[in-house]
């Protein structure tokens, strides 16, 4: 029975709207053309036709003939993974890329180091190491630059202007004033004195090697700023 109306009545000519719940023919079967529809709209894989072998047999089967062929030697086992080189070989260097040095290279060549310590396997270590203690890898000097007959001659004359137009450093000259002091010192007779804490007591030590290898240090300051060892004049 439907349900009864509430509210006010609908003019003449309109009709309710009837929804899918109430439709009438809900009850009805669907025809066969329906039937037919709704096989075409499968998707998906159709099912097997035939019987299906069981996958555990087949996995069971699976494992006797490889413990089979293993125990025949027929089974060689998996191939070795071998790594193609670029994943074992450092990448050749590239020179003048970005910025370069901020200082001046020390030797004319090239710099040639060797970057195997970063590729090395143990086993190339264990060789390299065996063969340096057997004596079969000598170890790699560098090489000493020869200077020029020009550059020798050169280097001649600045030592002999130098010694002859360039005066005395400053702590030669201030060695020769100790020396001479110490011996206008020595001929003088001792007189009594009064009491030196420092002197007398020692405190403030400051013996005669550490004043000579003080002096030596300051004397190699010279080092700092000196040539080149190859091609001294350009």
């Amino acid at each position: 029975p439907r349900p009864a109306v509430l509210g006010p009545a609908l003019p003449p000519g309109f009709h309710r709207p009837v929804s899918d719940d109430e439709d009438d023919d809900d009850d009805a079967e669907p025809s066969s053309s329906d039937e037919e529809e709704e096989d075409e709209e499968v998707i998906g894989p159709m099912p097997a036709q035939g019987a299906i072998r069981d996958s555990v047999a087949l996995d069971i089967e699976r494992r006797a003939q490889k413990m089979k062929d293993r125990l025949t030697g027929a089974d060689n086992g998996p191939d070795d993974v071998v790594r193609e080189t670029w994943m074992t070989e450092l990448p050749p260097t590239l020179q003048h890329i970005g910025l370069g040095a901020r200082t001046f290279k020390k030797r004319a060549g090239p710099e040639s180091k060797d970057r195997s310590l970063w590729t090395d396997t143990p086993a190339d270590r264990e060789r390299k190491l065996r063969d340096r203690l057997e004596g079969k890898e000598s170890e790699e000097t560098e090489p000493v630059p020869q200077l020029s007959h020009r550059e020798l001659q050169m280097a001649e004359k600045v030592s002999k202007y130098n010694e002859t137009k360039r005066g005395e450093s400053l702590i030669s000259l201030h060695e020769k004033q100790l020396k001479r002091r110490k011996l206008d010192e020595g001929t003088k007779p001792v007189e009594r004195r009064a009491f030196d804490r420092d002197q007398d007591l020692q405190v403030n030590k400051f013996d005669e090697a550490q004043k000579q290898r003080l002096l030596k240090k300051s004397q190699e300051l010279n080092t700092r700023f000196g040539h080149s060892k190859e091609k001294m004049f350009l």
